[in-house]
């Protein structure tokens, strides 16, 4: 039994359908990927065939229009009947796209459009005047909150199974190309993951940032901004 104020606390996730009790998925559908409570299309939304999105190679990807939604900018292609047919997706290599497409497809049983578009108009919330103190002065940029749907556990593991640094800014460049909001905030916050508490020598190493400054302009840099680097 759900712990009291569990269903208060999902209706706050942003750009997500809160779980009700009979679309709750079972372990075993959970771990195949599959879904229960599909929501009604978007008004003006033809759910009707999957669309073919073309990658800069060539290379065609299957995407279901309910998953399409989560993009801005194939869901304005869909109202405007512009979805037909091959939809090309520039400067998007075959192996990113797939990912993209795995993303939406997972959360498109659990996105809630109204919701998404509310935080696209505000996307600051006011903060509260008195709140706990946290682990890190900077407020995270998505509060995980419950994870009715065990997408949090899902979306940990596709960043995690990232094969590098140059695959999680194509995610990200994708993301941002397309106007995917949910897997934009991912990436990026996976990116201030890495650079939380470290020195820029360490930031460097984790994000695989070369150093072409000299011994000399890097004292000369330090110099000018040794506020930057008090304790």
């Amino acid at each position: 039994m759900a712990p009291p104020g569990a269903a208060a606390a999902a209706d706050k996730r942003e750009g997500k359908r809160p779980a009700h009790p009979e679309e709750e998925p079972t372990p075993a559908a959970a771990a195949d990927g599959e879904t229960a409570g599909q929501e009604q299309p978007a008004a003006g939304v033809d759910e009707g065939d999957d669309l073919t999105l073309v990658a800069d190679c060539g290379t065609e990807v299957r995407l279901s229009r309910a998953a399409a939604r989560m993009s801005t900018a194939i869901l304005h292609m869909m109202e405007d009947g512009c979805a037909e047919g091959r939809v090309p997706v520039r400067d998007v290599h075959a192996s990113v796209l797939r990912l993209v497409v795995a993303y939406c497809e997972k959360h498109a049983p659990h996105y809630d459009p109204a919701a998404s578009a509310a935080r696209l108009r505000d996307p600051f919330p006011p903060f509260p005047i008195d709140f706990p103190p946290t682990n890190h002065a900077i407020r995270p940029v998505t509060d995980p909150g419950p994870d009715p749907h065990g997408l949090d556990a899902w979306d940990h593991k596709f960043i995690a199974d990232l094969p590098d640094n140059s695959a999680l800014f194509a995610v990200i460049i994708a993301a941002n190309y397309l106007g995917i909001e949910d897997l934009l905030d991912l990436g990026c916050t996976a990116v201030a993951d890495k650079m939380r508490g470290r020195t820029p020598e360490e930031i460097r190493i984790a994000l695989d940032i070369e150093n072409d400054y000299t011994p000399e302009q890097e004292a000369e840099v330090r110099r000018e901004n040794a506020w930057a680097f008090e304790d």
